[in-house]
């Protein structure tokens, strides 16, 4: 607990008569802060600091009411080999149920390849970001 409060308190940023001072890792940046009156204004956008991955992808199955429960459990282990069958079960009652179910959370080109495979055998689909 003692390294995050560690962490914000780097990362703060201070308004004080118009400047900004911005201090992260030891860097220092003094900027005009962003008055409409003033048309010498600089803006600086800080980038954002995350601890999450950035490529993080999840593969999302919707609900359809076309296909039976077992070919969409077969699709799954089809396009997924590392699922059993529980998870695959798992996966399609979340949708069934919920309206959309994560099939699998991983990086860009690979859950562009498992929607890819799951739309070939007509199952609706999504990659949404930030898992």
């Amino acid at each position: 607990m003692g390294s995050t409060f560690e962490k914000d308190y780097r990362d703060r940023v201070f308004l004080i008569k118009g400047l900004v001072k911005t201090e992260v890792k030891d860097e220092y940046w003094l900027l005009r802060a962003s008055i409409e009156e003033d048309p010498y204004t600089v803006s600086y956008d800080m980038p954002e600091i995350s601890d999450v991955e950035s490529d993080r992808w999840a593969v999302v199955l919707f609900d359809d009411s076309y296909h039976s429960m077992d070919y969409v459990i077969w699709a799954l282990l089809k396009t997924l080999p590392q699922l059993s069958a529980a998870d695959a079960s798992l996966i399609m009652l979340e949708a069934h149920n919920t309206g959309r179910g994560v099939v699998t959370v991983c990086g860009l080109s690979e859950a562009e390849g498992y929607h890819a495979a799951l739309q070939v055998l007509q199952l609706r689909c999504d990659i949404q970001p930030g898992w």
